[in-house]
């Protein structure tokens, strides 16, 4: 009798065990599940969507640069792509449709019609291009001679991915742009060349000289590991590209724009004075201006607005533009521009939607791809909304 009550006792618990487990064990192996299935199916859906934005061209597959210079409306895209028609090489992609992911004084295309033509309704999402390294540089002051026809510019460069990692043995090249007094002025180039070392730091130091008084410098950055390069341009605290003008490139139109407005009336006007196209090695003059109306941008007066065609700039695909403006609103000097400021203002970083993610879960891919000839990192964040 002592036996079957124990045996009874045993078969109790053992039941009272199976009944906690139904009640307390599965659900939450059933909720495990539903998560990673969950998970599994927002990182399919990203992976499908990043196909197409990197691969597929769009249509119509000049939908970037459409219309000519500066007409542009999201509604005559029908289908939605980055990819470069140009290139069939695959992760390279067209810049006259990436920097319309921007805040694009041309025109650009919204997020909420990115979404409707990639089908992702019910999903947020984000799109962001960075440059493939993370560049810190700091430029100090040029030193001058007493004539000022002579400069000496000294940098610190700090390379590191994105997660902190230091990038040794990476090829730092510093190209230093600086315009002459002359009439007309002369815009002159000079190349520094140094490595980092093994924390991802260099530093150098480069004197110019010029036949006249040197007015203004810009130096850039060039920063190679093996055949994937990042580039960099200088930033100033007194004056950046926004304050002059903004530079767009719309197929083979050069598009001048007014920033925001920044000062009272009555506006100075600026005028262009040269505008070259820098390959790294080769400088092509592309336009000499003056100081006549067909050269001038201003606000209101109908200059508000800058733009020519120059044959085969789409297919030449300019590392820099570097333009010479008489700038009357900063004291009637020369002031040198980089463009197109699309990809080199913040950072050199584009994106489409910085809002946070809505939901707890959400998926990420990530791939290196090839813009103007220069490495970016692509990255696609999708989560439920």
């Amino acid at each position: 009798m002592t036996g079957e009550a124990y045996d009874h006792m045993m078969a109790a618990v053992v039941l009272a065990a199976i009944f906690v487990a139904s009640v307390v064990v599965v659900p939450s192996l059933s909720y495990v599940n539903l998560l990673y299935l969950d998970q599994q199916q927002l990182q399919n859906i990203a992976l499908s969507a990043m196909k197409t934005i990197l691969f597929d061209e769009g249509y119509p597959t000049n939908w970037g640069s459409m219309h000519g210079a500066n007409m542009f409306n999201q509604s005559d895209v029908k289908r939605f792509g980055l990819a470069d028609a140009k290139d069939p090489s695959l992760y390279v992609l067209d810049p006259n449709k990436v920097q319309r992911l921007a805040n694009n004084p041309l025109g650009n295309i919204t997020y909420d019609r990115v979404r409707e033509l990639l089908g992702l309704s019910g999903y947020g999402f984000s799109i962001i291009f960075r440059p493939l390294f993370n560049v810190d540089h700091y430029v100090a002051p040029p030193a001058y001679s007493g004539d000022q026809k002579t400069a000496t510019i000294t940098f610190n460069v700090n390379v590191s991915r994105y997660d902190g990692q230091p990038v040794p043995n990476a090829i730092v090249s510093a190209y230093m742009v600086y315009v002459a007094d002359t009439s007309p002025p002369i815009t002159h180039t000079a190349q520094y060349r140094t490595m980092t070392d093994s924390l991802g730091r260099c530093q150098g130091s480069s004197e110019v000289s010029a036949s006249a008084k040197i007015l203004d410098i810009v130096v850039f950055f060039k920063v190679t590991v093996g055949d994937r390069s990042t580039l960099v341009v200088q930033s100033r605290d007194t004056q950046t590209p926004d304050d002059i003008a903004k530079i767009n490139v719309v197929g083979d139109n050069i598009v001048l724009t007014n920033p925001p407005i920044k000062i009272d009336p009555p506006y100075p006007s600026r005028w262009i004075l040269n505008i070259q196209m820098y390959n790294f090695e080769t400088s092509i003059n592309l336009l000499n201006g003056s100081r006549t109306n067909p050269y001038k941008l201003v606000y209101g007066s109908g200059y508000g607005v800058w733009s020519q065609a120059f044959e085969g700039l789409d297919q030449t695909e300019p590392a820099i533009l570097i333009f010479t403006f008489d700038a009357v609103d900063v004291g009637r000097t020369l002031i040198l521009l980089i463009g197109p400021w699309g990809l080199w203002s913040a950072g050199g970083i584009v994106q489409l939607n910085s809002g946070p993610v809505s939901s707890g879960a959400s998926a990420s891919i990530q791939r290196d791809v090839i813009i103007a000839g220069m490495a970016y990192i692509a990255e696609l964040r999708l989560w439920k909304t």
